[in-house]
């Protein structure tokens, strides 16, 4: 498995200058936009230095779990006419990929600047199926439910995991299936057993994907309503 190649496009987006990538993986093709040189919008001296800094704009950063969970989608297929929702989609890689793949998709972020990218990457990619949501799990809800929800790397703070156990039980079609990436950024045992506890049932695999240029380990999570 190889990084995503660069395209040398540039433009700007809410306010951030982008530069679109390609994914391609199993016979799946997605341009992205992407924030061009991330790595200047964080002051690292300044994160070792001081107590209160502004958080970097974590949305813009294309994480292991994501791409992870692109390729799994691609390599799985079989989305069409199906209900999607990439849940804290950042970027909205895997999202994009499941509409790429024939799925309607919703794509939802707190961050509006992210929504912002995501609208202009599913533009460049002529998708028309995808909708994009401002909202905050922790205190909103969808009128749906879905046939799949996706989340990459979305456990990592434990004071959300009670309020995103709830969202993902709420927005689970009956039949649906639920992907998560756990790239190992927080111990997330604590989330896993709550969702078995309102009747959840999970298997997972191991997966190596890359990340600042060598392999990194994750596991990816697969959890089904056991009743």
């Amino acid at each position: 498995m190889s990084e995503p190649n660069r395209k040398p496009t540039v433009r700007e987006i809410a306010g951030y200058a982008a530069t679109l990538i390609e994914f391609e993986h199993a016979g799946v093709q997605v341009l992205l936009y992407q924030v061009a040189r991330l790595e200047d919008l964080v002051d690292r001296e300044a994160l070792l230095r001081e107590d209160l800094v502004p958080d970097p704009p974590y949305w813009a950063h294309l994480w292991t779990g994501a791409r992870a969970l692109a390729r799994s989608l691609a390599e799985a297929g079989g989305l069409s006419a199906r209900r999607v929702l990439d849940l804290g989609c950042g970027l909205g890689l895997p999202g994009l990929v499941a509409a790429a793949l024939g799925a309607e998709v919703w794509l939802v972020d707190r961050e509006a600047a992210a929504l912002e990218f995501v609208r202009a990457s599913a533009r460049r990619n002529r998708l028309e199926h995808t909708h994009c949501v401002e909202l905050d799990f922790v205190r909103g809800a969808l009128d749906r439910k879905f046939d799949v929800i996706l989340g990459a790397e979305l456990v990592y703070d434990p004071q959300t995991y009670g309020p995103l156990c709830a969202f993902l039980e709420r927005h689970l079609a009956p039949n649906g299936v639920i992907h998560l990436t756990d790239a190992f950024r927080s111990d997330a045992e604590n989330f896993f057993a709550e969702l078995r506890r309102r009747g959840f049932e999970g298997s997972r695999r191991s997966w190596r994907e890359w990340e600042d240029g060598r392999p990194h380990g994750l596991f990816l999570w697969t959890f089904r309503r056991t009743g």
